[in-house]
């Protein structure tokens, strides 16, 4: 397709437009796609399989699924990111359930540990996304207080405002979260 009749870029996430691109048809978009996600599927799928063949399966099966699924594809519920690793987790279940007997199965994780991890990775995303529909005040009180184990009095002296500020910044910061948390349905 001619760059011109492409559709434009999501303005507030490329990888949005690419999905929406991909939707139409674009293998161009797709081929971006892969640039972007090819190396952590295949990362991921190897520690998860153990096995490079396995993990270019992975690969492959996640892309394809993405292209073709790539129309469902809700901006509400969660962060491209989060939407390829969730196609990626199922997949990963998928190949483990095929997998041939002769390939040991040493390097895997028991399946529940293997299902718990990777619902704890789409949860970190999911939670991300939701830190990222804060404003950057609430993110960055949340941040200090959570990432770098800031007082609130640190805090205050840090962002040189009053204490009061960001307690009543850190209370509405933990609301929004919350609130935002809900709407892409996970806990934080």
């Amino acid at each position: 397709m001619p760059a011109r009749d492409r559709p434009l870029e999501h303005p507030d996430d490329p990888e949005v437009g690419l999905l929406t691109r991909a939707a139409a048809g674009d293998e161009d978009a797709v081929t971006d796609l892969y640039g972007i996600y090819g190396p952590p599927l295949y990362g991921f799928g190897l520690r998860r399989l153990g096995d490079p063949m396995l993990a270019e399966e992975l690969v492959q099966t996640v892309l394809t699924r993405l292209w073709h699924r790539a129309a469902r594809y809700e901006p509400t519920r969660g962060s491209v990111r989060t939407w390829v690793f969730s196609i990626a987790r199922n997949a990963v279940v998928d190949l483990h359930r095929r997998r041939p007997a002769a390939i040991p199965a040493d390097p895997l994780p028991e399946p529940t540990a293997l299902v718990d991890e990777l619902e704890q990775l789409v949860r970190a995303e999911a939670v991300r996304a939701a830190l990222d529909r804060l404003t950057p005040e609430h993110r960055e009180v949340l941040q200090l207080a959570y990432v770098q184990g800031l007082t609130q009095r640190d805090i205050a002296t840090r962002l040189e405002v009053p204490l009061g500020t960001v307690k009543s910044r850190t209370f509405y910061a933990l609301k929004a979260l919350r609130l935002a948390c809900d709407e892409l349905g996970v806990s934080p």
